[in-house]
This record gives C-alpha cells, sequence and structure tokens, in this order.
C-alpha cells in the first residue's frame, strides 16, 4: 500500500486504489473530498437532523466501498455516492414511517414571525416525500425518471410533488406572495 496519495489524483484513480490495492490514503482522500457534500444532501433530505445524517453518511460509505466494483469509470463518483445517499436517507424515513408520497399533503407549515425565513429552513419544513423530491431534483441535478426509479413512483408523480414542493418553499419564503396566490 502506498502511504499517500497526490494532492491532483483524481477519483477514478483513487477508486481504483482502494479496490485494488485496499489503499488507506486512498479512501482518505475520497472521504475528505466527498463527505461534506454526502453530509448535506443526509441533512436536507433528513430535515435538518444532523445525528441521523452522520448515521447516513457512514452507512453511505459502508455500501459505496461494499459496492465501488458496480461503479462505473464514466459516472462521477460524486454523484454516484450521493445517489447511495439519497436512497439511505429516503430508505431511513421509510422505516420510520416518515416518508409519504401522496398527490394532496399539505406542507408543514411552523409558526413564521414577520421576517421571512432562510431558505434550508423553508426546505426542512416540508413534508418527507416533497423535500426528498425537491432536494433530489433542484439541488442534486437528479432527472425526474432517476428519481422514480429511486422513491417507486412515476416520473410525472415526481414532477407534481416537485410542483408542489416548490410552491410550499415559495409560500414559506413570501408569505405575502402566497396570500396573493390563494
Amino acid at each position: 500500500m502506498r502511504d499517500a496519495e497526490p494532492a491532483g489524483t483524481t477519483d477514478k484513480e483513487l477508486a481504483l486504489a482502494v479496490r485494488r490495492d485496499r489503499s488507506d490514503a486512498a479512501f482518505s482522500a475520497l472521504y475528505e473530498r466527498h463527505t461534506p457534500r454526502v453530509f448535506q444532501v443526509a441533512w436536507r433530505i433528513l430535515g435538518g437532523n444532523a445525528h441521523e445524517a452522520e448515521d447516513v453518511v457512514q452507512e453511505t460509505w459502508i455500501r459505496a466501498i461494499a459496492t465501488l466494483d458496480s461503479w462505473r469509470d464514466g459516472e462521477a463518483f460524486g454523484a454516484w455516492l450521493r445517489g447511495i445517499t439519497a436512497h439511505i436517507a429516503i430508505d431511513l424515513l421509510r422505516r420510520q414511517s416518515r416518508f409519504v408520497i401522496e398527490a394532496d399533503l399539505e406542507p408543514v407549515t411552523p409558526e413564521q414571525s414577520s421576517e421571512q425565513i432562510d431558505l434550508e429552513t423553508a426546505i426542512g419544513t416540508l413534508a418527507p416525500g416533497y423535500r426528498a423530491i425537491l432536494v433530489l431534483h433542484d439541488i442534486e441535478g437528479f432527472t425526474h425518471e432517476e428519481i422514480a426509479q429511486q422513491l417507486g413512483i412515476t416520473a410525472g408523480t415526481s414532477k407534481g410533488q416537485l410542483f408542489k414542493a416548490r410552491r410550499a418553499v415559495r409560500a414559506h419564503l413570501s408569505p405575502s406572495t402566497a396570500e396573493k396566490m390563494q
């Protein structure tokens, strides 16, 4: 095993070193490079629960290393890893019966002060199904087809849920706009 990986090493080279040599240095480089974004995805999907997000990050790396051979070299490693993260976070919500996809699900509306709230808070107040689709599509860049496959829904349902999630976020960010829409 090598002691250290060069700073300019690509994800592909690092993943190959982890696969072939079981390089701790290569794994550490991948971990340091990708964990902040993986945590952010988990945290957002889980509604800001840092403890659960940390558990998801740990499980993500365990699964990623166990299935590293399924990663295709042409695919962006970070996107592949975030896909695993989203899957694990959504599975956690499902196990806790917090993940529901319903056509007429009303978003959670917290007590609001007269000041506008920030985007992260607005996303965090969404129902878990809305939040997951919004994060996967608008923040992580997954297509509706990819989201549908991951969540076991149709692409049309994903589009509808995204529309409602965006509307709910707009309503949280600008209560006066929401009142005009009604």
